[in-house]
């Protein structure tokens, strides 16, 4: 498996700088002067494969906070919006999802997704 979503941008930690705070009172992320959407890679193995990365949009925490092995398989993922979990899985080293689920009501994760236009 490769990483979750490879069509999106990812960048570094020390690529990004940062800006105003949002709604959550976390500071937005910005890269190359604009609000960053994207993966901000937070963690590498020691093979510099990606091992932990947060999803941004428009420069704040949403979407996807994703695990990897040093195989850059996918072991555990969860959506958010800030810093509020609305569902996670578990996965084995073949891709099997071995756990997890939505942690809302299909109601309120639906609105999420919908206001923010997460996928």
């Amino acid at each position: 498996m490769s990483l979750k979503q490879p069509h999106k941008n990812r960048v570094d930690e020390d690529q990004i700088q940062y800006a105003e705070w949002d709604d959550d009172g976390y500071r937005k992320v910005m890269y190359n002067q604009s609000l960053f959407s994207g993966y901000l890679v937070l963690d590498r193995n020691a093979n510099g494969s990606v091992e932990f990365e947060k999803e941004y949009k428009n420069g704040s925490h949403l979407g996807w906070d994703n695990e990897y092995d040093q195989n850059e398989q996918l072991i555990y993922t969860s959506l958010t919006v800030g810093e509020t979990s609305l569902a996670f899985y578990e996965y084995d080293s073949d891709g099997n999802q071995i756990g997890g689920g939505k942690l809302t009501d299909e109601g309120y994760y639906q609105k999420m997704v919908d206001r923010y236009n997460l996928d």
